[in-house]
């Protein structure tokens, strides 16, 4: 007899199967560069940056950064700078001395003694997030670094510490930091949203496009950046089919699991 259960999975399996080969038809994926030496902040970079916080060492990543310009609850990429551009999508136009340089290159993670602390990293991106969105919502966080993509958990990155939400309408416009989803209502709006895995190349990056009904005005920008070498795209590639792959088994497994014959 048929077991609803374990032919969802198998839908499952196979569709995610079909995402990570779809994926893979772009770049192959080759394994985390976890034991990769990082580069070092430039020396302009490191004195701007140092004005604004703390280079101290951490026993899992090496030498961090933790923002000591920032107030209370603050978290990377904050709302109301998302701005739509010609050359690399949705770009983060954070403008301080600071924020424009660690919103596009290295990595953020959450220390429970430090609160956020940035991994430096000499790539350009128009931000290293990943997004989750809706007709009624979007949301984004802030991508693991590297040393973490295979060891994070789905409970980790999808909890409500991590996100940020915000209605579609205003995203696209008069958007204002009051209009962000409450920390307590960001778990169920999880629930409500699907990731965006639409990617494509675009002036030597990998950048994510957001679906049509998420709107702007486009911005045009002159930024001189180094496109990404081979290695950094196939890296990236493989980074998010990770966790695009353990959260899809997860949300569809949840929504297929069937009801209960007898109604209780």
């Amino acid at each position: 007899m048929p077991n609803p259960l374990r032919e969802c999975k198998n839908f499952v399996r196979a569709a995610v199967v079909g995402l990570c080969l779809a994926m893979a038809a772009l770049l192959v994926p080759v394994p985390v560069l976890a034991g990769t030496e990082r580069p070092a902040v430039t020396l302009p970079d490191r004195a701007t940056l140092s004005k604004f916080g703390n280079f101290v060492q951490h026993s899992q990543y090496g030498e961090v950064w933790v923002p000591t310009a920032t107030p209370l609850g603050w978290h990377p990429y904050p709302p109301c700078q998302w701005v739509r551009s010609q050359q690399f999508g949705w770009y983060f136009d954070d403008k301080t001395d600071w924020g424009q340089f660690i919103h596009h290159y290295g990595r953020w993670t959450h220390d429970q003694q430090l609160g956020w602390v940035w991994i430096a990293g000499n790539d350009f991106s128009p931000g290293w997030v990943v997004w989750r969105t809706s007709k009624d919502y979007v949301g984004w966080a802030p991508m693991v670094p590297d040393q973490d993509v295979e060891t994070v958990t789905i409970e980790t990155f999808n909890s409500n510490d991590q996100w940020l939400f915000m209605s579609t309408d205003k995203f696209s416009g008069n958007c204002s930091g009051d209009a962000l989803v409450p920390l307590k209502e960001v778990q169920v709006v999880l629930e409500k949203t699907t990731y965006v895995t639409q990617v494509e190349v675009s002036n030597g990056l990998v950048i994510f496009v957001l679906p049509s009904y998420i709107t702007g005005e486009f911005v045009n920008f002159d930024i001189n950046f180094d496109p990404w070498p081979i290695e950094l795209f196939t890296q990236v590639i493989a980074d998010w089919n990770f966790v695009w792959h353990h959260t899809l088994i997860t949300q569809t497994v949840k929504v297929c699991t069937p009801a209960n014959p007898a109604g209780k």
